[in-house]
């Protein structure tokens, strides 16, 4: 329960990070560069593996629920306080199905990360430096596009106060739901591993993040 714990504690904390990151880098390049179109360049070039899994969590997930996909962008687009890595053109939908479609990038990035952990800790992959580098490469890049913006989450308000609702009503109605005990279901040796492993290596990019995030901001002010 501890690991579980400080697995969603550290995304926490990578989510609050993750658009500092990009912000810092974008200011730090076009600083150097004094070109919006290489910073552009340089920062898709930089976050495109994460960001196209992010658009692409998008579009499958509409495509799955029946919701059309219009065009899909991998180009960040710089705005005065934050920079938008990629888009994806989602039609209408149902309150429900719009929360799915917004959060498929947390809940398939969060599935891969664990799965690419749990493969290399099961192979000894990190016996390999060079492989070593690759999976830090890319819990970096997940860690740091996988979380879903405002946008994103439109309709997330909506289906929790629904959720709720009928939760309070069912209460009072004298329905009670048992959910599956999360210490039982916690206490499986290869769940305990997962998240183990996870909650170890999502360091990895909590450490860049940070450190790029204190190294860059004093030049936004310059």
């Amino acid at each position: 329960m501890l690991y579980f714990s400080l697995f969603f504690a550290e995304l926490l904390i990578l989510f609050l990070l993750s658009r500092q990151l990009s912000t810092a880098l974008s200011h730090f390049i076009y600083r150097i560069t004094k070109s919006r179109t290489v910073t552009i360049s340089i920062i898709a070039f930089l976050f495109f593996p994460g960001t196209a899994l992010h658009e692409l969590s998008h579009a499958l997930s509409a495509s799955l629920l029946g919701v059309h996909v219009g065009e899909i962008e991998f180009v960040p687009t710089i705005h005065e306080d934050y920079v938008k890595l990629g888009s994806v053109q989602i039609g209408q939908s149902d309150p429900i199905r719009r929360f799915l479609i917004g959060s498929a990038p947390f809940i398939f990035g969060t599935a891969i990360l664990l799965g690419i952990l749990f493969f290399a800790a099961q192979n000894k992959l990190f016996d390999n430096i060079y492989l070593v580098i690759l999976i830090g490469y890319l819990v970096f890049e997940i860690g740091n596009t996988m979380f879903s913006s405002k946008k994103d989450m439109e309709g997330a308000f909506e289906l929790f106060g629904t959720i709720i609702f009928i939760v309070i009503v069912l209460y009072f109605l004298g329905v009670r739901v048992t959910f599956l005990n999360p210490n039982q279901l916690l206490s499986q040796p290869l769940l305990q591993e997962v998240f183990t492993k996870g909650s170890l290596f999502l360091l990895i990019p909590l450490a860049i993040d940070i450190l790029i995030i204190f190294l860059f901001r004093p030049l936004r002010r310059k």
